[in-house]
């Protein structure tokens, strides 16, 4: 259970909803409807889930017809209690509910080191504001692409370079080949993956790719805030070997 003290402290960090998305991925539901329409149900995965705002959301404005899960890297993230409360405050989890209608499941997990889930479990993945806390960017995309059904949607809210920063460290991924750097849009476009423009900042839309990051190698990893207690993320330096 996380303490009230540090849950209100985090809380507008933890509990940003579908609004805030749309504002940063364009949103789910469009994109819920449209598998309705041609499946019964649609199986979701968030990466760094919070306090399960959207998740909820979702459950509330789908009901069984979707399969709603979550990712945050310790429990004191954001764990099924705080969920409970959250969702109880924001009026979508009405008192003594959760206890027939289940309530999303989260997993606890640093996405750099996998996901445990199946390949292809997964219509709909898609994430806000955790992308530059992740360690091994390509490797986390990498198997985002593996737990996509072959008609999956990812919806990564990611930046291609945060102007926030100083211009050494404003590519969170940095990908070289013999002593050239090759723009991580320039890498993505052969996989079908894409910056897409958003109401604040651009993400990564793709589906399914098997071969993305394959012949890319991890140099090294750096803790911005390590450098500066200012900055925030953790910058991925690869090497390209064909």
């Amino acid at each position: 259970m996380i303490q009230e003290s540090r849950y209100r402290t985090k809380q507008p960090f933890r509990t940003r909803g579908h609004a805030e998305l749309v504002q940063r991925v364009g949103g789910v539901f469009a994109d819920i409807d449209e598998r309705l329409c041609r499946q019964p149900m649609v199986r979701l995965l968030e990466l760094g889930c919070g306090y399960g705002s959207t998740l909820l959301e979702l459950r509330h404005r789908y009901g069984p017809r979707v399969e709603l899960f979550g990712i945050n890297r310790r429990q004191r993230d954001g764990d099924a209690d705080a969920m409970l409360r959250n969702g109880t405050e924001r009026g979508l989890i009405a008192p003594g509910s959760a206890l027939v209608d289940p309530l999303p499941a989260i997993t606890y997990v640093d996405v750099a080191d996998g996901l445990p889930f199946a390949d292809g479990r997964f219509d709909i993945v898609y994430s806000q504001v955790a992308w530059l806390y992740f360690g091994n960017k390509v490797a986390v995309l990498r198997e985002v692409s593996r737990v996509l059904r072959d008609d999956g949607l990812a919806k990564i809210d990611a930046d291609e370079l945060r102007h926030d920063l100083p211009l050494e460290y404003r590519r969170l991924v940095e990908i070289w080949q013999e002593g050239r750097l090759v723009p991580f849009g320039d890498y993505l476009r052969p996989f079908g993956m894409a910056f897409v423009p958003a109401a604040e900042g651009e993400y990564l839309r793709f589906g399914k790719s098997p071969r993305f990051g394959a012949d890319l190698k991890l140099v090294v990893q750096v803790e911005l805030g390590e450098i500066c207690a200012h900055w925030s993320g953790i910058k991925c330096v690869y090497r390209l070997d064909p």
